[in-house]
């Protein structure tokens, strides 16, 4: 599960995170690329429309010339009769006649009253130029009218802007949608996986119970008549026995954890920490090991899950400092991306970082049990109190200088 699905969270994510510039690009794409490139079309297409439409006029005004080229421009009344035939259905705003040197004649003017008067500073034209005998004897301008051009575009942009940012959701939501789907596949397998544990773990503790009693029995009372070796076995089973029901009460533990609420109040790690060196201290008062704890560590969290985790950590440290002449154990914080972060940091037995990621699984030892004892379950039921109180957990070390393990809530 670890390797399968989890593993299809982090492409997930990493998918998440890369589509999400292609999702914005497509949404502009389709959202503004489209109406604007229908506009520039529409508006080509219109302003040819509007170079047909005076060639058109510009050929009939030619035509009127026939009949007297000197007067052609005063006949006036021929003029509005060719344009009430010329005008009809074709969307034309303003009308102007240029004379030869591109002087406007204001008695050919004619001026569409219909459309919006604040678009007509938009309007789009188009000139020919009125030919009489291989003579140009003027010039024709038609302005047409981009009140359904503009109504047109802008109908199109909101019909794309829509499907664009509807296509674009989707692909950005696509993979955030598998990402929950794992994540709730991945919780329930949690949880059956939590509750056999418990279930095993539990069942586990009366027969191991019975191994210990009986084994303490068959020293106590019948050692004598067991000879050495018979000792011996039974002293070993006893062992077996009693780690074996350490390892059931941590994963005991360890499956109770993130069950219930956080029971969140001030507390002051440094005393906690004190208090835990202490003991450390009394368990193997010969030892030669200095102890420097910050005071004063304030957090908010749940006093009974932080003391299980300083009391993982420290005494992780003090076990794996048992080797060193003087052993140094210190306990403080550190401000890291501007934030408090603590940490628990010792001079032992130390890791390969490149086995860093194993260190948080259970039943993942970096040292044998010949080296140091333990049941595998400390640092695991470290992260996931970390992890219930919304925080972080790394380490890093070298082997033969010590460990440091950081947190944050």
């Amino acid at each position: 599960m670890r390797g399968g699905k989890r593993g299809n969270i982090a492409i997930a994510k990493q998918l998440a995170a890369r589509l999400y510039p292609l999702a914005l690009g497509i949404a502009l794409l389709i959202g503004i690329g489209f109406p604007a490139g229908y506009a520039f079309l529409a508006c080509n297409a219109q302003e040819k429309a509007a170079t047909i439409h005076a060639r058109e006029l510009a050929e009939r005004l030619g035509r009127m010339a026939l009949e007297d080229a000197a007067l052609w421009k005063f006949q006036s009344q021929k003029y509005a009769a060719i344009l009430d035939d010329f005008l009809p259905l074709k969307n034309i705003a303003h009308v102007r006649i240029l004379d030869e040197s591109g002087k406007p004649l204001k008695l050919y003017d004619h001026d569409e009253t219909d459309g919006m008067p604040l678009l007509r500073s938009f309007a789009l034209s188009g000139e020919a130029p009125i030919v009489f005998n291989r003579e140009t004897m003027g010039t024709v301008v038609i302005e047409t009218a981009v009140d359904r051009l503009v109504v047109s575009t802008l109908a199109v942009f909101l019909v794309f802007a829509m499907a664009g940012f509807g296509l674009a959701f989707f692909v950005y939501l696509y993979p955030t949608k598998v990402v929950k789907e794992l994540e709730g596949e991945i919780e329930g397998l949690i949880a059956e996986l939590e509750a056999f544990s418990y279930a095993v773990s539990h069942d586990l503790r009366a027969p191991l119970r019975h191994v210990s009693g009986y084994s303490t029995v068959l020293i106590e009372d019948y050692g004598d008549s067991l000879g050495e070796e018979g000792r011996e076995f039974l002293s070993r089973i006893h062992g077996s026995s009693e780690r074996m029901r350490a390892i059931v009460d941590s994963l005991l533990e360890l499956s109770r954890i993130g069950k219930d609420e956080l029971r969140r109040e001030k507390i002051n790690l440094g005393s906690m920490a004190r208090e835990i060196a202490d003991g450390l201290r009394l368990s193997e008062a010969g030892r030669q090991a200095t102890f420097r704890i910050q005071d004063d560590v304030v957090v908010e969290g749940d006093p009974q899950l932080l003391r299980n985790v300083l009391e993982n950590l420290l005494g992780n440290a003090w076990k794996f400092t048992a080797k060193r002449e003087h052993a140094l154990i210190e306990f403080g914080t550190v401000e890291l991306d501007g934030s408090n972060v603590c940490f628990v940091r010792d001079n032992g037995a130390g890791f390969d970082m490149a086995y860093a990621d194993k260190l948080f699984a259970p039943f993942q030892r970096l040292h044998t049990t010949a080296e140091f004892e333990g049941s595998g379950i400390g640092l695991a039921t470290v992260r996931r109190i970390i992890n219930h109180h919304g925080g972080k957990l790394w380490a890093e070390g070298k082997p033969g200088e010590g460990a440091a393990f950081y947190f944050s809530l």
